[in-house]
């Protein structure tokens, strides 16, 4: 258990530091993986000439009763799919990926709730109202970090409207939509069920939002410490080597 102290007296746990360390393990993988996908170049068809010809020689052999003609156009649909860039980008990079979109995903948004309960529960405390701490424990993460300090500290203000809020509008949508999946299910074509609307974009798109999920447990960490200065042992001291996203600029304001 990890336990922090702090000035005033007061202590707390502060296992959501394990989760901090399991979102920063993905930092460094996932810069990687960034790299490699905007040098990647795809190989021009020409690449393929010698497994075109292998695979028709095993289409041959297995279908002697088409034509020449017929195998040839089928191995040249299987071999412009298999060329085609889009594909290429797929097969070479979306299993890791995705494992790198569910991961920062997952890691972010608990670590983003951890820290949201932890200033809940000191800011309660200090105030002597700690038996609130069930009833806003059980709203949902949106409604706990606009509205929850307020309990404590009337005139606390959550930057909606900034990049911070749309980081956590789509963090949140994106979290609930992985952890209450609901398949989509069709017969003869026609749904009949209709489940998740969960949509991806390009790598580079998803890339960018990834990098802003990175960076924004620490970013709404940072605003709580800087509006709420008596709760400064919820910060998150060390965020690196998690950089801060450019779309989640400091947000001065006067302590309260």
């Amino acid at each position: 258990m990890v336990i922090v102290s702090s000035s005033s007296g007061y202590g707390h746990t502060a296992d959501y530091l394990h989760i901090d360390q399991s979102l920063k393990s993905r930092w460094q993988p996932f810069c990687e993986l960034s790299q490699e996908i905007e040098r990647f170049v795809p190989r021009p068809i020409s690449d393929y000439a010698e497994e075109r010809a292998a695979e028709l020689t095993r289409l041959r052999g297995l279908n002697p009763q088409h034509s020449e003609e017929s195998l040839v156009a089928f191995v040249d649909r299987q071999i412009s799919g298999r060329a085609a860039p889009w594909w290429q980008m797929h097969a070479r990079f979306d299993a890791q990926f995705m494992i790198e979109y569910v991961s920062v995903c997952l890691f972010a948004h608990a670590l983003c709730e951890a820290v949201i309960n932890t200033v809940l529960a000191l800011g309660l405390s200090h105030a002597g109202s700690q038996d609130l701490f069930p009833l806003l424990e059980k709203a949902d993460i949106k409604q706990k970090w606009e509205s929850g300090p307020k309990s404590f500290t009337p005139a606390w203000r959550f930057p909606k409207g900034t990049g911070i809020g749309e980081s956590l509008n789509r963090l949140t949508k994106l979290r609930n939509e992985l952890i209450h999946y609901k398949a989509t299910v069709s017969q003869g074509g026609s749904p009949v069920l209709k489940g998740s609307n969960f949509q991806r974009g390009t790598y580079k798109n998803e890339s960018r939002w990834l990098r802003r999920f990175f960076s924004l447990p620490y970013d709404l960490a940072d605003h709580a410490c800087r509006l709420l200065l008596d709760q400064r042992a919820v910060v998150i001291l060390d965020r690196h080597p998690i950089e801060r996203a450019n779309e989640h600029p400091v947000i001065v304001k006067t302590p309260l």
